[in-house]
């Protein structure tokens, strides 16, 4: 398919659709494009060939290909949702990025040529390789798949040079009055000084852009809203802004963004949402189908947000990886608070010894935030997931990483799950404290009654937060879950069975929402997802994490009743 644009703006069109498809199983990822010989068929994109019939389980090297149309003199960039795992993106055979991490969105630069009819071709390799993609390791207790994952677009520069790279608006301490921070990146060779910037707010509102500070690399504004309405989970109200460069009377090229003015805070050992003392609610979330792999569709997101909105939830974390920028609309436009996190599992001191690990997961907490960060439902920034952080070895990661996401953006919180609350040597640099926790599951092999564990655990990680002078930060429960196979019912109403599940579920939310130090829950997990293959698979029967509340078709076991309840209670 072919796109006819005008160059005299910038303009963005879809890429998706079908595209030219070759397997080529264990051949080298430097693999030469000329000597590509094999037969090409078409796929979808976005899709994960590796969840396909045809390819189900296989890993090795693929390649993509369509064609694109540019003008003649023009530059183009194209956005790639994610490209998994590994991936390098040519243009006319002109190596234009590599990446090495699969759910990072990419942006990639296409210089101008003088012709119209380009060949995009992308090459995939889903094979685990700890020297060419460490963020990626066949431990992580999530299946990892192959092929470009989310959506592709393509957007054509102006031909004169100069465009808006990007739009961000930060609520700033007067938001109820639609007071604004708009920062606006630029692109050009010019001085910023020859530009003027027009502001129009929901469509039809033009304000004054008098106060307008250039700086490196764009403009800094400060704007009011007109009309200004709050987002809250109860009340999402969105606004949206249209940024356009002028340069003597003539529109150069225009940027949209939505945003909600909205106000979280951490303080005094609780959460606070536009002033209000908020307790989240919520389940961490894959975004997995078995019919798709990790590519669902817009109707299964909104299916997904209406479950959870029905189960009581005001929250989901997205585990453990970037999320899918539709799914993020669907929450700002639902009211439904994320917590957004770069792509980690369980990493040890291999890895953080590893400089292209350090590179590239400092790579992608940068293109989290750049994408994701005018979405009002996101209250936190995550990273690292369980990793090291009893030890040493993760200190420079770690402050690098709070510090970093601090500067792209002070107006969240930052924090991280740690599975080793009581000797956690980081929990200073975090705004809340997350605590991974599984009692009553794991390692309570001889005890006669596990889900006794459960309160006092939770009791016990609270109190030793608070005896090293943490009282004053939030503490949430960012993990915990008991497997439940969908079905299994009997009258020992032991591990695994739905019963069993259900009053774990029960005494996790009462333990964790009776305990005036926690500011809430996520529980694990939204539904059963696929997990390791092969002999690690020997962890999870049928090879799946069956800790969801639902099963992997969404359909409800007898948890889902008793998480409802319990979440709909009313706060006392």
């Amino acid at each position: 398919m072919i796109h006819h644009l005008s160059p005299e703006q910038s303009h963005e069109c879809s890429l998706n659709g079908l595209w030219q498809f070759t397997f080529l199983a264990d051949t080298n990822p430097d693999v030469s494009l000329e000597e590509v010989s094999h037969v090409w068929e078409q796929v979808l994109v976005p899709s994960a060939f590796d969840a396909s019939i045809a390819y189900a389980g296989k890993r090795g090297v693929a390649l993509y290909r369509r064609e694109i149309e540019v003008p003649v003199g023009s530059g183009a960039e194209l956005f790639f949702g994610a490209v998994s795992m590994w991936s390098r993106i040519y243009v006319d055979g002109q190596l234009l990025l590599e990446n090495a991490c699969g759910f990072e969105p990419l942006r990639v630069r296409v210089p101008a040529s003088d012709q119209p009819r380009r060949l995009l071709t992308v090459v995939v390799d889903n094979r685990f390789d700890f020297d060419r993609i460490p963020m990626h390791e066949h431990y992580f207790d999530f299946y990892q798949y192959g092929g470009i994952l989310r959506d592709v677009r393509l957007r054509i520069l102006p031909e004169h040079g100069n465009w808006i790279s990007a739009v961000r608006v930060t609520p700033m301490e007067h938001y109820r009055e639609g007071i604004v921070q708009v920062d606006v990146d630029v692109v050009t060779e010019l001085r910023l000084e020859v530009f003027q910037l027009n502001a129009v707010f929901d469509g039809a509102a033009e304000v004054n852009c008098a106060d307008c500070e250039a700086r490196e690399g764009g403009f800094r504004l400060k704007l009011q809203v007109p009309h200004p309405e709050v987002w809250s989970p109860d009340s999402p109200r969105l606004h949206q802004l249209k940024i356009s460069l002028r340069q003597g009377g003539q529109t150069l090229d225009s940027r949209s963004a939505q945003f909600g003015l909205r106000r979280i805070e951490a303080r005094e050992g609780q959460l606070w949402l536009n002033g209000e003392k908020l307790i989240l609610k919520g389940y961490n979330r894959h975004e997995w189908h078995p019919n798709g792999g990790p590519c669902t569709p817009v109707s299964q997101m909104m299916a997904d947000i209406q479950i959870l909105k029905d189960l009581g939830c005001n929250f989901v974390r997205g585990s453990h990886y970037h999320q899918d920028q539709k799914f993020l609309d669907l929450c700002d436009a639902m009211g439904l608070m994320v917590w957004e996190e770069n792509l980690g599992w369980g990493q040890r001191e291999k890895t953080f010894a590893s400089k292209k690990f350090v590179t590239d997961h400092e790579k992608g907490l940068r293109s989290m935030v750049a994408e994701s960060y005018n979405h009002p439902s996101i209250i936190m920034w995550g990273f690292l997931n369980e990793a090291g952080t009893n030890a040493e070895y993760v200190r420079p990661v770690v402050e690098a990483s709070t510090s970093l996401l601090r500067e792209l953006d002070p107006s969240r919180l930052v924090t991280f799950a740690s599975m080793f609350i009581m000797d956690d040597k980081y929990l200073d640099l975090v705004d809340v404290i997350s605590i991974n926790c599984y009692p009553g599951w794991y390692g309570c092999e001889d005890h006669p009654e596990p889900l006794s564990l459960i309160e006092p655990a939770i009791e016990k990680f609270t109190a030793s937060v608070d005896a090293r002078g943490f009282g004053d930060k939030p503490i949430l429960i960012s993990e915990i879950g008991a497997e439940g196979l969908y079905g299994w019912r009997d009258p020992h109403n032991d591990f695994f069975t739905e019963t069993y599940q259900t009053r774990y579920l029960q005494s996790a939310i009462e333990a964790t929402l009776g305990n005036h130090r926690c500011c809430g829950i996520a529980l694990w997990h939204f539904s059963d997802v696929r997990t390791y293959s092969g002999g690690w698979s020997l962890k999870r029967p049928r090879a799946f994490n069956n800790k969801g509340t639902l099963d992997e078709y969404r359909r409800p076991k007898e948890a889902y009743a008793a998480v409802k309840a319990a979440f709909t209670k009313p706060d006392k």
